[in-house]
């Protein structure tokens, strides 16, 4: 079996975008090469498009133009460069992750690509099923042809409302596409099936998967005290993530400011710095930024509770990881998020945007210690269940070898 993964990067983002399966799938000796727009790491199984200067040139012309047009994903070369490939035109199975996260890939290519190759298409996010947006919150014109766009700035954001015209692009290419869907969540899968657009297509559920080895229940005390926080304290987690207005870190600044435990509460942030100001007021705060995974599997082990109130989420693998470390989490309802913790079962889940019911639960984790035991040990069954590395490679690896055989 010879595999190609084709993806924006490489180490970054590596547990969605196709490194990771392709270390495990060469480790159990399969022929896998990568295709990336922006490279970190030299090896002879990751192929850059720079040895082609002019290519890389015209798509960088063809992307700005695109960008003008407002036209994402429609006009860079890129995917034609990936056709002419040696490694391409020996593949059983080309697979595709994060092909709009950057500009190098234009949707024109699949029809070409799915009648050549068992072609695979990671759905990361509902973008393939909108006329721009990421996310489509409570908008449901994506469900009919979007135009008359009410959120242009919406990541990505575009200059002129073109979100009818590409709604159809994505129709007619995707009507002519022989591809497989790949969907992280049951909340995702309902989001392909009530699509114009993709609704036609097969599709498996694959969750994606951690190093268990990584990610594990480690002396809460010891990690406490790591982080210089007393060990009677009950400490909060959460991502401080910058320009996303999708992560629910205002309800949780509400909820947190709000709260009316007398326990001595630490809070420890993740991914970006200097984003919750008016909590320094009524708690120590340690923000950690952009951390590695063995780092942040210690912060997450310190904490008590993990908050990820996020009103937009395809499957939110923080989640997974805090369950993992036997941290129970708090999650709103209406995105994958309450699916993948297995609320109530998992985690708690909250009406999205409601800042005083976040409060609430994480009072009643403050307080429950039975509760509070009952998910930290539901949440680490479902991850051996569902979430391990070694089951996601191995449902990939099921998923290919039925292609093949097809």
């Amino acid at each position: 079996m010879k595999i190609l993964y084709v993806s924006s990067h490489d180490l970054v983002g590596q547990q969605f975008n196709g490194y990771l399966l392709l270390n495990a799938m060469r480790k159990m000796d399969i022929d896998a090469r990568m295709y990336v727009h922006h490279f970190q790491v030299n090896k002879p199984d990751v192929i850059y498009h720079m040895n082609n200067p002019i290519a890389f040139f015209l798509n960088r012309v063809l992307s700005r133009l695109g960008k003008l047009l407002s036209l994402h994903a429609i006009l860079p070369i890129h995917s034609v460069d990936i056709m002419k490939n040696s490694f391409y035109k020996e593949a059983d199975i080309v697979h595709l992750q994060l092909i709009h996260a950057t500009p190098f890939f234009s949707l024109l290519s699949l029809p070409r690509m799915g009648r050549q190759k068992k072609l695979v298409l990671t759905l990361h996010d509902p973008w393939m099923l909108t006329g721009h947006c990421i996310h489509p919150i409570e908008c449901e014109r994506w469900k009919h042809g979007c135009g008359a766009c009410p959120d242009l700035k919406r990541p990505f954001s575009i200059k002129n409302d073109t979100t009818a015209l590409i709604w159809k692009i994505k129709q007619m290419v995707m009507q002519r596409t022989n591809v497989h869907l790949v969907v992280a969540s049951s909340w995702m899968e309902q989001m392909a099936v009530k699509s114009q657009i993709l609704s036609h297509l097969p599709h498996s559920i694959i969750p994606f998967g951690l190093d268990t080895q990584v990610f594990k229940p480690l002396d809460k005390k010891a990690c406490k005290q790591a982080f210089g926080i007393p060990e009677d304290s009950f400490v909060v987690a959460f991502r401080s993530v910058p320009f996303s207005p999708f992560k629910g870190v205002e309800y949780i600044e509400k909820a947190l400011l709000n709260l009316s435990s007398k326990k001595p509460i630490y809070i420890i942030t993740l991914d970006a710095v200097g984003l919750v100001p008016n909590l320094d007021k009524k708690f120590k705060i340690i923000e950690l930024g952009w951390v590695n995974e063995r780092f942040m599997a210690l912060a997450l082990s310190a904490a008590d509770l993990f908050l990820m109130p996020s009103i937009a989420e395809a499957f939110g693998m923080m989640a997974v990881e805090s369950m993992a470390c036997g941290t129970p989490v708090i999650v709103f309802e209406g995105t994958a998020l309450p699916g993948v913790i297995q609320a109530p079962r998992g985690g708690i889940a909250v009406p999205s945007k409601n800042w005083e019911a976040l409060k609430e639960a994480i009072e009643t984790l403050i307080e429950n210690t039975e509760l509070y035991g009952n998910l930290v040990r539901n949440g680490l069954e479902i991850v051996n269940e569902e979430y391990t590395i070694e089951k996601y490679v191995a449902r990939h690896l099921d998923l290919y070898n039925q292609l093949i055989a097809l």
